[in-house]
């Protein structure tokens, strides 16, 4: 709408491009997908939200630096709770620190031990 309050909506031309190749998705014959039978080599397994069937989920004990990424956050989520609840001190801290850092490193000897070699 312009300043003086008239419409200018006639004026309008709607621009657009023409689709290139570029922009064109092509998908797999239903055939192929269906039957689950990859000839381009590029099987890495399952992708986040799809089904496959066909891959078979093996166990494998959790990496250190994934244990400690684990601790980290829950040690940082339950300070976080504790602030807004009921103030943070130094005891305080040192006793969660020291909580989520047992359990963690029971939880992880745990899992080395229980889980199979892959």
């Amino acid at each position: 709408m312009s300043a003086d309050g008239s419409d200018d909506g006639d004026k309008f031309v709607a621009e657009y491009e023409n689709a290139t190749p570029a922009d064109v998705i092509e998908e797999a014959e239903p055939s192929a997908a269906a039957d689950g039978d990859s000839s381009d080599g590029d099987d890495e397994g399952a992708v986040a939200g799809s089904l496959a069937p066909d891959i078979e989920v093996t166990p494998q004990t959790p990496a250190p630096e994934n244990t400690l990424f684990v601790a980290l956050g829950i040690c940082l989520t339950v300070l976080a709770l504790a602030d807004t609840v009921v103030g943070l001190n130094l005891v305080l801290t040192v006793a969660v620190v020291a909580a989520v850092g047992l359990v963690t490193a029971v939880c992880y000897g745990v899992l080395i031990r229980t889980t199979p070699d892959t």
